[in-house]
């Protein structure tokens, strides 16, 4: 069954004087339920547009956008923010967690907003914590935990409440490598225990080789794909050959980490 669902998607902004930028153009694109995709593409080339599309941040100039089977472009704003809060999870590379808030809190939110009973928040909350490791630093604020911890409880955020479609946003982007690796394990890990569908955009080919499936896109145009196989170590050198073909700047992309 498709989660997301991407037609003829393009986005034309204007800017004074009547001068247009075709940041993306006819892009199709196909996630299906547990599927874990990357997208990756020089600097420039419509990545974050695309995110900001899928995540109905922003409305596509033409094209068509269906998450679980629903158009949210037709939704009216108080339905969308329903959607998006129900439907979606997100996670960010500047890890977006608010400051005030334990780490728990920060996890429950959504479940709090939607007014779960305290007794199955904590059903949910307690395996996921213990599977990211993070069990141990609940009742800890933001400020005194680490870059890998914080990311990690972020995902666990975008997780709890089951959305169709996991969002990541360079989520490996403000770690060092070991974090890195531990945020990346953590989220494969939701992907494959939760059957968490996960789209992923990425400069880093390291975070690109978790995925199973990555989609190139250059100019705002759709590029080229590759699959995964059994061999990750492949999949990785795989990325870099496929980088190397795409050109472009990739903000010096540390090409050594897997």
């Amino acid at each position: 069954m498709s989660v997301l669902k991407a037609q003829a998607l393009s986005k034309v902004y204007s800017s004074k004087g009547n001068v247009s930028y075709k940041a993306l153009e006819d892009i199709d694109l196909t996630v299906e339920a547990g599927e874990f995709v990357g997208v990756m593409g020089p600097s420039g080339s419509g990545k974050t547009t695309l995110l900001n599309l899928l995540s109905t941040i922003d409305k596509p100039t033409s094209g068509t956008i269906e998450i679980n089977g629903v158009n949210p472009i037709k939704l009216t704003n108080n339905k969308l923010a329903l959607f998006r809060r129900r439907e979606l999870g997100f996670v960010f590379q500047d890890f977006n967690l608010l400051d005030t808030l334990s780490i728990k809190e920060n996890i429950i939110l959504p479940l709090v907003m939607d007014g779960m009973p305290p007794k199955s928040i904590e059903q949910k909350l307690a395996p996921i914590a213990e599977l990211l490791q993070i069990a141990a630093i609940l009742d800890k604020r933001t400020y005194e935990v680490s870059g890998g911890q914080k990311q990690r409880a972020a995902i666990a955020r975008a997780i709890i409440h089951q959305p169709a479609l996991v969002l990541a946003d360079e989520l490996t982007g403000n770690l060092d490598s070991k974090s890195a690796k531990d945020a990346m394990d953590s989220l494969k890990e939701m992907n494959e225990r939760f059957k968490a569908t996960v789209l992923m955009v990425t400069h880093d080919p390291f975070s690109a080789s978790y995925c199973e499936r990555i989609v190139f896109i250059k100019d705002g145009r759709f590029f080229s794909e590759i699959r995964r196989g059994s061999n990750r170590q492949a999949f990785f050198q795989q990325i870099l050959d496929a980088l190397s073909v795409l050109g472009g700047n990739f903000d010096d992309v540390p090409f050594a980490r897997a």
